[in-house]
Protein backbone atom coordinates (compact mmCIF):
# COMPACT_ATOMS: atom_id res chain seq x y z
CA UNK A 1 0.00 0.00 0.00
CA UNK A 2 1.69 3.54 -0.81
CA UNK A 3 1.44 6.68 1.55
CA UNK A 4 -1.62 8.43 -0.41
CA UNK A 5 -4.11 4.96 -0.28
CA UNK A 6 -3.24 4.87 3.87
CA UNK A 7 -4.02 9.08 4.29
CA UNK A 8 -6.91 8.32 2.54
CA UNK A 9 -8.13 5.10 4.85
CA UNK A 10 -7.16 7.69 7.22
CA UNK A 11 -9.34 10.42 6.26
CA UNK A 12 -12.39 7.99 5.64
CA UNK A 13 -11.89 6.66 9.12
CA UNK A 14 -11.71 10.02 10.46
CA UNK A 15 -14.58 11.84 8.72
CA UNK A 16 -17.24 8.16 9.80
CA UNK A 17 -15.39 9.12 13.49
CA UNK A 18 -16.27 12.87 13.16
CA UNK A 19 -19.38 13.78 11.06
CA UNK A 20 -19.11 17.32 11.78
CA UNK A 21 -15.55 17.49 10.71
CA UNK A 22 -13.98 21.07 9.43
CA UNK A 23 -10.12 19.96 9.04
CA UNK A 24 -7.49 16.71 9.51
CA UNK A 25 -3.70 18.09 9.27
CA UNK A 26 -1.31 15.50 8.76
CA UNK A 27 2.13 16.00 10.44
CA UNK A 28 4.09 13.08 9.72
CA UNK A 29 3.58 9.83 7.86
CA UNK A 30 5.82 7.37 7.99
CA UNK A 31 6.21 3.08 7.76
CA UNK A 32 7.02 1.41 10.39
CA UNK A 33 6.95 -2.80 10.51
CA UNK A 34 3.92 -3.90 8.60
CA UNK A 35 2.55 -0.87 8.72
CA UNK A 36 1.73 3.16 8.16
CA UNK A 37 1.76 5.65 10.96
CA UNK A 38 0.23 9.04 10.38
CA UNK A 39 -0.21 11.37 13.11
CA UNK A 40 -2.10 14.92 13.03
CA UNK A 41 -4.88 16.89 14.33
CA UNK A 42 -8.49 16.85 13.26
CA UNK A 43 -10.72 19.71 14.00
CA UNK A 44 -14.39 19.36 14.06
CA UNK A 45 -17.42 21.34 15.55
CA UNK A 46 -19.25 20.40 18.92
CA UNK A 47 -22.00 22.96 18.73
CA UNK A 48 -23.07 25.89 16.49
CA UNK A 49 -20.32 28.02 17.98
CA UNK A 50 -17.78 25.52 19.65
CA UNK A 51 -15.29 23.74 18.36
CA UNK A 52 -12.96 21.02 19.27
CA UNK A 53 -9.26 20.36 18.09
CA UNK A 54 -7.61 17.22 19.05
CA UNK A 55 -4.64 14.89 18.10
CA UNK A 56 -4.44 11.78 16.63
CA UNK A 57 -2.04 8.88 15.77
CA UNK A 58 -3.57 6.08 13.24
CA UNK A 59 -2.11 2.88 12.01
CA UNK A 60 -2.92 1.33 9.41
CA UNK A 61 -1.74 -2.07 7.72
CA UNK A 62 0.23 -1.73 4.68
CA UNK A 63 -0.47 -4.92 3.12
CA UNK A 64 -4.72 -4.77 4.32
CA UNK A 65 -5.25 -1.06 4.93
CA UNK A 66 -7.28 -2.27 7.89
CA UNK A 67 -6.93 -0.12 10.76
CA UNK A 68 -4.93 -1.52 13.30
CA UNK A 69 -5.25 1.56 15.88
CA UNK A 70 -6.53 4.87 16.80
CA UNK A 71 -5.43 7.12 19.30
CA UNK A 72 -7.04 10.56 20.21
CA UNK A 73 -6.14 13.04 22.54
CA UNK A 74 -8.10 16.46 23.38
CA UNK A 75 -5.99 19.23 22.84
CA UNK A 76 -6.49 21.87 25.76
CA UNK A 77 -7.73 25.02 25.09
CA UNK A 78 -5.98 28.02 25.75
CA UNK A 79 -7.85 30.40 28.09
CA UNK A 80 -7.14 34.23 27.83
CA UNK A 81 -7.38 35.96 31.37
CA UNK A 82 -8.83 39.38 31.24
CA UNK A 83 -7.63 42.14 33.72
Amino acid sequence: MESRKAEEKARQFIKQRHPRLELIFFRTMYKEDSGWILNGEVKFKRAYFFHATRTFKIKIDAITGEIISYEETKVPQSKEVKQ
